[in-house]
């Protein structure tokens, strides 16, 4: 049994977020074979009352609070470092001194350090040369960036965010340098990740599904219900759901007038266009969203930006619905256009694709089946867990730590 030093950008359970599925399910699975000590930043809305699993879970468990979110001179100082430095404003604003200096007087007795999402690797100086140090990349970041300063309408907005991506695309590749191994969600995010920074260890460690908890119902879905579950916090989730909304829905109301489209998940302050409202239900944060994804008759991806592994795709096809999704929606999933689910990447051929569905029920049914067919197949979270471990045991049963030879990229990521 190995001693790992796990760090998190915020509690990871109970997981309400896709990145919290993730982080949860890797350190799971660690956790069945190693123990874990987890260090671990924790958001003003996080449930930490609700988090007795992870600490049942993990050998010990501390929380650290994000101080720009407590503080607005902290967060001008991340702004400040964010723009004046090579730092990051993504790495600035969880800059903490408490929690570098937990996990300097931790990381000496571990046996490999694991930090869950890119900007916590400004931290991994704290971690002495030899310890093997590994990287969960839920996403590639810099690419993700890119995306939203493209597509942002916010002449000010556009401005920052475009001035951060050169930073935040050299930071990653340091990151990734540095990194005795790194986990993608994607064959497509590996490739990238390889190309960034040549030479780095990638593991294609797919995000996964809880097949038990999520099941296909036998209830008759309403037929005239779309559903799209994600909150409006996240870049992509609120672009997307806006595209839908502006460009395809419309189309959509124009033949079928009496189509509904529901949103599940967060979505405070999201404005939903006047000529569209009344077909429209925003559920909010549920406690069960499996109801809600049920009652639709296709459930509607259409996601522009983003890379990484859509988990909520993954509880879509578990539980046996019609999935009509972008290129980029289901990106990293080995879903097949008219096999599992179905593909467009237009407003009219969205619009098309999800009225063929509505006007097929028997289809739709037919793509469910198939889409859990394929969740059975590969996106288990025991096979998923049993594939990291996997790529974990090189680093832990090494009996030699050799002084690294990329030391000089660490000025890159320093905090």
């Amino acid at each position: 049994m190995a001693r790992i030093l796990a760090v998190t950008s915020r509690l990871p359970f109970p997981p309400r977020e896709g990145h919290q599925l993730r982080a949860w399910h890797v350190l799971r699975a660690l956790a069945s074979r190693h123990e874990v000590t987890l260090l671990s930043f924790q958001r003003n809305d996080d449930l930490a009352d609700e988090a007795a699993p992870l600490h049942a879970a993990m050998a010990r468990v501390e929380t650290f609070r994000i101080p720009c979110e407590r503080s607005r001179a902290a967060l001008a100082t991340a702004v400040v470092r964010g723009t004046m430095t090579r730092t990051p404003f993504l790495a600035a604003k969880y800059d903490s001194p408490a929690l570098r200096s937990r996990l300097t007087a931790l990381a000496g007795d571990a046996d490999l350090v694991h930090f869950d999402m890119l900007p916590l690797m400004a931290h991994a100086d704290c971690v002495p040369d030899g310890i093997p140090v590994t990287l969960n990349a839920h996403n590639v970041e810099h690419d993700l960036l890119a995306t939203r300063a493209r597509i942002e309408t916010r002449a000010w907005a556009r401005r920052f965010l475009s001035g951060q991506v050169q930073r935040l695309k050299a930071f990653e590749r340091a990151a990734c340098a540095r990194a005795d191994a790194v986990l993608s969600c994607s064959v497509t995010d590996a490739q990238a990740l390889r190309e960034l920074a040549p030479g780095c260890k990638v593991h294609v460690i797919a995000n996964g599904v809880d097949l038990d908890a999520n099941r296909p119902s036998p209830q008759a879905p309403d037929p005239d219900r779309l559903v799209f579950v994600g909150q409006m916090g996240w870049f992509p989730n609120r672009d997307g759901v806006e595209w839908f909304l502006r460009e395809v829905f419309p189309r959509i109301l124009a033949q079928r007038p009496t189509t509904r489209f529901e949103l599940v998940g967060k979505a405070d302050g999201f404005e939903i266009p006047e000529a569209v409202r009344a077909n429209v239900t925003l559920a909010g944060f549920v406690d069960d969203l499996r109801p809600h994804v049920h009652a639709g008759s296709v459930y509607v991806v259409p996601l522009r930006a983003g890379s990484g592994t859509r988990l909520k795709v993954l509880e879509a096809m578990a539980l046996g619905k019609a999935i009509v999704t972008t290129s980029v929606g289901s990106e990293g999933i080995v879903l097949r256009h008219e096999r599992d689910a179905l593909y467009a990447d237009d407003a009219a051929s969205f619009a098309d694709a999800v009225l063929a569905l509505l006007a097929s029920p028997s289809r739709a049914a037919e793509l469910g089946v198939l889409a859990r067919q394929l969740a059975e197949a590969e996106y288990g979270w025991d096979a998923i867990g049993t594939r990291l471990l996997n790529a974990y045991e090189p680093l832990l049963t090494s009996n030699v730590r050799v002084p690294r030879a990329h030391v000089e990229t660490l000025g890159a990521i320093e905090a």
